[in-house]
């Protein structure tokens, strides 16, 4: 039987992609990744292009993928070869390779998170060119509780992405709702172009605090086993092969917020959602753009 075309994990950074794609690859019928970054590139050597210029670990996910199916594990000596397998492969199209991560974890289904590519029209464009036979999960957090969340993330950082700025100040601020807006807008307008059984809407707040009947609601759509043994293994997330960091030479790959705690203050926060009260995170006393706010009720967030 031929590998079953693979699920994307589509979401705005800090909205739980990771965190879905560990309970996910806990189904003995699937195989979830770390983030691959498949999307940001046609070819494997644009893409190493990329992942080098970056210098930073936007590579780590796809090689300790690689060294986990091809080379015995998720340590050094793995990732070295899988640098050296990607390298002697740089002609590859990326659809070639997404493929080939397909048949690699048959009969097991892919599943592979994203948390950027939903921010570039161009990447989301390639991800329909490459794999439309795809089953889509737009994942969706209320963007109170992304904001405080990411906030809290990029103040212990020197180096702090411009999508997640607001340029109108000088110095830039930071404003999670911008990759937030951006990013659910940019699958909104995609989700017409998916045949509408292949895509769907998921917030994360649902399978955080409804994990049995929301994973089970996801296992039936995938057409997928739904029973107890299915859902005791989805809900030991911290089971999954790629939990945790790994190696020191590809230690990432995973959202931050599946790695790095949160203190108290910023959860006790997170977790008082409002769309009409000042954003904590800005200076300026203002509120969600007006933008937002109308987005947010057709994703399942009503006004307080």
């Amino acid at each position: 039987m031929s590998a079953q075309a693979p699920v994307w994990i589509l979401a705005a950074p800090f909205s739980g992609a990771s965190w879905l794609a560990s309970c996910l690859g806990q189904h003995p019928q699937l195989y979830a990744t770390p983030e691959l970054n498949l999307l940001m590139a046609d070819t494997v050597g644009e893409l190493l292009d990329i992942f080098d210029v970056g210098q930073g670990t936007h590579a780590h996910g796809l090689l300790r993928t690689l060294a986990e199916l091809e080379f015995g594990g998720q340590t050094d000596a793995g990732v070295a070869q899988a640098r050296g397998w990607l390298d002697q492969r740089r002609a590859m199209r990326i659809g070639e390779l997404a493929q080939w991560f397909t048949e690699k974890a048959s009969p097991r289904r892919l599943v592979m998170p994203d948390s950027e590519a939903a921010l570039r029209p161009l990447h989301l464009r390639r991800l329909l060119a490459q794999s439309p036979e795809a089953h889509v999960i737009h994942l969706v957090r209320h963007p109170w509780e992304q904001g405080c969340l990411l906030a809290a993330w990029a103040r212990e950082r020197l180096f702090v992405p411009p999508d997640f700025k607001d340029h109108a100040f000088h110095p830039a601020q930071i404003d999670p709702q911008i990759p937030w807006l951006r990013a659910n807008a940019n699958l909104e307008r995609l989700r017409p172009a998916w045949p509408a059984d292949r895509w769907r809407l998921q917030r994360s707040e649902d399978v955080e605090n409804e994990a049995v009947s929301s994973l089970d609601g996801l296992c039936q759509w995938l057409g997928i086993a739904h029973d107890d043994r299915a859902h005791a293994a989805m809900l030991a997330p911290e089971a999954w092969t790629y939990a945790g960091p790994g190696p020191a030479s590809a230690v990432g790959g995973l959202e931050a917020e599946l790695v790095e705690p949160f203190s108290e203050d910023t959860l006790r926060l997170a977790s008082c959602p409002s769309l009409s009260r000042s954003l904590p995170w800005r200076d300026d006393g203002a509120g969600f753009d007006a933008q937002v706010r109308a987005l947010a009720p057709g994703l399942g967030y009503g006004d307080d």
